[in-house]
């Protein structure tokens, strides 16, 4: 059936960059337009919509109501679209498109170069970009498709939201070397408590994590530092400034250079799971999932070498191809 349509793509994508830099300048630099053939088609665009788009002041502009909701549902159109195009191309046996990752601090240390060296060794006719946040922020970009996966942790129940868990991994107490305790093969949960903790801000994951158990045994943490930067963490340990908690990978380098040592915590054991993200309104491109693909054989392989210590939550027979795509998108398991 023929389509109505009053508006063409073009006018679409320069709303976008408009409302992604908030002025008309920035946009015609961004897009290499002379402003005025740029501000003739946001009002071509807006006449065809018979709203206004934009409101203008001395700064730049901001959305309207009516901006916001085409803000949403173009920027949706216009992924789409880039999708449908790379998978087109795909079926000719040639993987291209855009695909954006998210990775927390500590995965992006870890793995990233040998995600990203694979990756685009394998389809380098994809435009891989790679951002890194905390789990909250990767998860909330995800809804907002500004990520198309993202490595995280916090299992959310929301509906727009599917996780893929990849591995249950056990957290370490990261002790500077020759320390009172730095010889220990193992220590409990309360001794942990006890000692001069250097631990990420109030929000973050990690941090939440331990006041909770530390809450339960009616204790708080004995903070020595507060940081701001993941980095921050391992180098004031480093520097025999206080002890920290982490994943053994997370400081596998360190450890290996003997820079900082990692004790087993028991007593509990902590444990975290990491896992796949993707959103369920959107259907994930063949480069996305050859993405999934890469980063569940990394995780594997980490695994595997003892670098990553945790247990795998998925058989390697089930690491997906884009023929697979469902695989990718199961549901996990409700926390």
């Amino acid at each position: 059936m023929p389509f109505n349509l009053n508006v063409d793509l073009r006018q679409l994508n320069t709303f976008l960059t408009v409302a992604d830099t908030g002025s008309f300048s920035r946009a015609s630099e961004k897009l290499f337009v002379a402003q005025p053939a740029l501000s003739r088609q946001i009002r071509m665009l807006e006449e065809a919509l018979n709203v206004d788009v934009f409101v203008r002041h001395g700064r730049g502009v901001v959305l309207t109501a009516a901006g916001e909701l085409l803000y949403e549902r173009a920027r949706s159109l216009l992924q789409s679209l880039e999708r449908t195009q790379a998978d087109v191309t795909a079926v000719a046996g040639e993987v291209t498109g855009q695909v954006v990752l998210g990775l927390l601090p500590t995965v992006a240390h870890t793995f990233s170069g040998a995600i990203i060296e694979d990756y685009r060794k394998q389809f380098p006719q994809v435009n891989l970009a790679v951002k890194s946040a905390m789990s909250g922020t990767l998860q909330q970009m995800v809804m907002q498709h500004r990520l198309n996966i993202a490595i995280s942790y916090n299992h959310s129940n929301h509906k727009n939201l599917r996780f893929r868990p990849l591995i249950e991994e056990r957290l370490y107490l990261i002790s500077p070397t020759n320390t009172k305790v730095s010889n220990r093969s193992e220590i409990t949960l309360d001794e942990v408590l006890e000692l001069p903790l250097v631990m990420p801000e109030e929000k973050h994951g990690l941090r939440v994590a331990m006041e909770k158990e530390a809450a339960d045994r009616n204790k708080t943490l004995n903070l020595a530092l507060e940081v701001s930067a993941w980095p921050m963490l391992t180098d004031m340990v480093r520097r025999g400034l206080g002890y920290t908690i982490l994943s053994s990978a997370a400081v596998h380098e360190m450890t290996t250079r003997k820079e900082v040592i990692a004790i087993p915590i028991t007593s509990p054991e902590i444990k975290r799971t990491l896992s796949l993200v993707t959103p369920t309104d959107l259907p994930s491109s063949v480069a996305t999932l050859k993405l999934a693909e890469i980063i569940m054989q990394q995780v594997a392989e980490q695994v595997e070498a003892g670098i990553w210590k945790g247990k795998l939550l998925f058989d390697k027979k089930e690491i997906i191809s884009a023929s697979k795509p469902p695989n990718i998108h199961e549901d996990a398991e409700k926390p």
